[in-house]
């Protein structure tokens, strides 16, 4: 009842006083702030937080957004309209009072105010006059002074400001140069405003404002165009706001023309955040640059790279913090980061917390790095293409000076700069790495590269070590480019190659000789090696019919099964710290899964198939199939050598409808004994880098553990190259050279000679060689942090275990080629 009385009330109140329009609320609101400043005592030190000025700001916003969802087909509302037409000055006071800052804090309430309305209304009119001068007004008061108290209210407006180009490129000509008014109209505060808001402080010029650095000379040089031709979406915004459209300099018809020493001022004032010492601030800065650099159009981005400094700039800054890391931090401390652009550690705040010597500034590069990589990915073509040369010359350069310098710094370097390869995803990024390492031209002429080669040779392992690393993901993350001048400029001629003449019939019988074959089964060590060698192949057997492969109907079968032997059969069983092999299927999933990999990344590049093997360049002659035909009482430790018939499989005209040609994996020719020719031939020269690393292959007895692992990871992603004579070179045992020219299975038959003659004696050395497989296997770190290393034994265990992944690899491959072929 009491309700009801109450309402009839307010309907009779209503009647005799209407309620104020929002349009006079708007204009009340107005009046009060005009009232407190007429009133105002300069002297008086009240917050502004203390006053009802904020207050109404707020409800004169509220107004307009309030208005503004009531409003159909886009038309402005009055309390807008006002605005839009100063017939309410409310942006110009904004602007004194970012400009004047009184009562205090009124700056960080105007900065507010202006971002809240640009972000609430979804037609702000910037491209009405009346919008955008106060705006740029507003603009040039950012960044006054260095570590301002408003730094974040001033780049969260000009984040504003780039969300809005974004949704309307062509606004982004209000933002530069030409368009801006005189920088003494842009200093003053309009008289009107002076007379309703009275403030007597004196308004200074913006130091470092890249504004006040420009120099408006004529330039007859190339002009840059960035206001499409279509105006439809540039006309004017409503009807009501139509008498202001002749100073709507945004929204003319025709073409703006820009000079070549134009500024880009939403850029330039982004890029005066970037060293602020207020992460976040740092944080919104870059957001900003990434969005207008994002742009579609081409004339906005020739305007960013021609115009403005940005890409030199983020660049620079990120070769200032790879100089500012310390020169004693632990490489392997900087391959434990994971950081990206917007990390920001909760213990970053206390400079005196380091979890290591240089986590600060480690942190700090690989950030910035992640933007740069980011920025790459998500920004316009050309803006992309300006970037990565920039990188090159202003980063990568200066980086490489290092590479070269002493042992530490250069150990270090290559442990920075493996790791900013493998954080990097940008294509553009990649290639300026491969680039720069291989270079063009001539190898031999590009001396970064034999520098880094030679520091894998070097004595300090430390130094191979992140070298090595370095090589590694050069390999992983390599382009077509790279990958041929680095590992195939030589091998693809494949010059290693040398034809074998026929053997005479005395020298065929001679190794076919029966005595010797009981000659040698009389001794009881190749006796307990022949017995290896049956459990060997029965294994072998049972892994190829559990992988889906019918030995009794591929009569090339017999072909990789010799090529696993001679891999499996390098060491003697004598010096086997695993002579059972129970983890070789593991090796073989593994291949399957690396090797799908590099099939998906070389599937674009222009590398040759099987196809274009010659027909004639790999004949070999057998003398015996039997896997025990090279045994000899002289020679127990001594590797075994295997034959197949005249031809190689794949190119028997063996009457099969299908294609003759079968998958380069199948291509592996087995020689008996002697792998060099007798023939003279030119010596082939494998290059810089296959050298090194037949040379670190055959030093492995005297290189430490983890040296040894990555030499032969980088080797074993080599071989899994689908690359026809990258395939044949490392993977054919038995490949017919030159009597000089290297091979990877001479070389391995090399070391095993060696580590055999020298591992018997050791004392006890069975047992030296149980117990560090165990230790090994174990991964236990204590074992690493202690000295007492075998390095004797802990070659022999990597060079089993390689063997037995370079027979998996040439499983897969074979595999593969067969199922692609059925």
């Amino acid at each position: 009842m009491l309700s009801r009385f109450s309402d009839v009330l307010q309907t009779a109140a209503d009647v005799l006083a209407p309620p104020a329009s929002r349009l006079e609320d708007f204009q009340y609101h107005w009046k009060m702030i005009i009232h407190f400043y007429q009133n105002y005592d300069d002297c008086n030190k009240i917050h502004i937080e203390d006053t009802r000025i904020p207050h109404h700001f707020h409800q004169m916003l509220q107004l307009i957004v309030d208005e503004e969802k009531e409003q159909q087909g886009g038309t402005v509302g009055p309390c807008l309209e006002a605005v839009v037409q100063r017939s309410i000055c409310w942006l110009d006071a904004l602007t004194a009072l970012a400009a004047a800052d009184r009562p205090p804090g009124a700056r960080s309430l105007a900065l507010t105010t202006g971002t809240a309305l640009l972000r609430r209304t979804r037609q702000p009119c910037v491209n009405s006059a009346h919008v955008f001068r106060p705006l740029q007004r507003m603009l040039i008061q950012c960044n006054e002074n260095p570590a301002s108290p408003t730094e974040r209210e001033e780049v969260e407006l000009l984040l504003t400001l780039c969300g809005l180009v974004r949704k309307e490129p062509g606004l982004a000509n209000i933002f530069t140069t030409p368009f801006v008014e005189d920088k003494s109209s842009l200093l003053s505060i309009p008289e009107d405003i002076q007379k309703l808001i009275p403030l007597k402080s004196k308004v200074q010029m913006p130091k470092k404002n890249p504004l006040f650095e420009v120099e408006m000379m004529p330039n007859p040089m190339r002009n840059i165009s960035i206001v499409r031709n279509n105006s439809k979406e540039d006309s004017a915004v409503t009807k009501s706001n139509s008498s202001i459209a002749d100073d709507n300099a945004s929204c003319k018809s025709q073409k703006t023309v820009y000079e070549d020493n134009d500024k880009f001022l939403l850029i330039d004032l982004l890029l005066s955040y970037l060293n602020s010492a207020d992460n976040q601030v740092v944080l919104r800065a870059c957001e900003g640059i990434m969005i207008v650099s994002s742009l579609p159009e081409d004339d906005i981005a020739n305007l960013v790279t021609s115009c403005s400094p940005v890409c030199e700039t983020i660049i620079d800054k990120l070769a200032e913090k790879y100089k500012s890391i310390p020169p004693h931090v632990d490489p392997n401390d900087v391959d434990h980061l994971n950081i990206t652009w917007a990390y920001v550690a909760q213990d970053f705040g206390d400079k005196g917390y380091n979890k290591f010597n240089g986590y600060r500034e480690l942190t700090s590069f690989f950030s910035w790095l992640d933007y740069c990589d980011t920025l790459m990915k998500e920004c316009h073509p050309s803006i992309a293409a300006h970037l990565s040369r920039t990188f090159r010359a202003q980063f990568l350069e200066a980086a490489g000076e290092l590479a070269l310098g002493s042992a530490r710094s250069a150990t270090l370097a290559a442990a920075l700069l493996a790791k900013c390869l493998r954080v990097v995803d940008s294509q553009e990024l990649i290639n300026e790495f491969s680039n720069w390492l291989v270079g063009e031209g001539e190898m031999l002429e590009w001396p970064l590269l034999l520098s880094l080669i030679n520091n894998c040779l070097s004595e300090d392992h430390d130094l191979t070590l992140e070298t090595l690393r370095f090589f590694e993901t050069i390999i992983e993350k390599g382009t077509e480019h790279s990958i041929n001048r680095l590992v195939l400029s030589r091998v693809c001629s494949r010059g290693y190659y040398s034809p074998q003449p026929l053997l005479e019939d005395d020298e065929r019988d001679r190794l076919n000789d029966l005595s010797l074959s009981r000659e040698r089964e009389r001794n009881r060590e190749a006796m307990k090696q022949l017995q290896h060698e049956d459990h060997v192949n029965e294994q072998i057997n049972d892994i190829l019919q559990h992988e889906g492969v019918d030995t009794k109907e591929q009569p090339e079968m017999e072909n990789i099964h010799r090529v696993i032997n001679s891999f499996l059969l390098l060491l003697p069983r004598a010096v086997l710290s695993d002579p059972v092999g129970a983890d070789y299927e593991h090796y073989i999933h593994d291949a399957q899964r690396h090797y799908q990999l590099w099939l998906e990344i070389t599937s674009t590049f222009s590398w040759p198939t099987e196809h274009n093997i010659d027909n004639t360049a790999s004949s070999t002659h057998s003398y015996d199939s039997r896997p025990e035909a090279d045994i000899h009482l002289d020679e127990a430790f001594r590797p075994l050598h295997r034959t197949i018939d005249n031809k190689e499989p794949w190119l028997r005209d063996n009457g099969d409808t299908r294609d003759k040609t079968e998958c380069f994996s199948q291509k592996l020719v087995i020689r008996s004994r002697d792998l060099t020719s007798s023939v003279t031939e030119e010596d082939f020269d494998e290059g810089p880098f296959f050298r090194m690393l037949f040379k670190l292959l055959s030093e492995m007895h005297l290189r430490p553990y983890q040296v040894n692992l990555h030499l032969t990871s980088i080797i074993s992603k080599l071989a899994l190259m689908p690359y026809p004579y990258l395939h044949e070179y490392l993977l054919n045992p038995m490949l017919p050279t030159a009597k000089k020219t290297q091979t990877l299975f001479k070389t391995l038959q090399d070391l095993a000679k060696k580590l055999t003659m020298e591992i018997p004696r050791i004392k006890n050395y069975k047992k030296v060689i149980e117990n560090t497989r165990l230790q090994l296997m174990s991964e236990d770190p204590s074992y690493d942090e202690s000295g007492d290393h075998n390095q004797l034994v802990e070659s022999l265990i990597v060079l089993e275990e390689f063997c037995k992944e370079l027979a998996a690899i040439a499983f897969v491959k074979y595999q593969h080629g067969m199922h692609m072929h059925r």
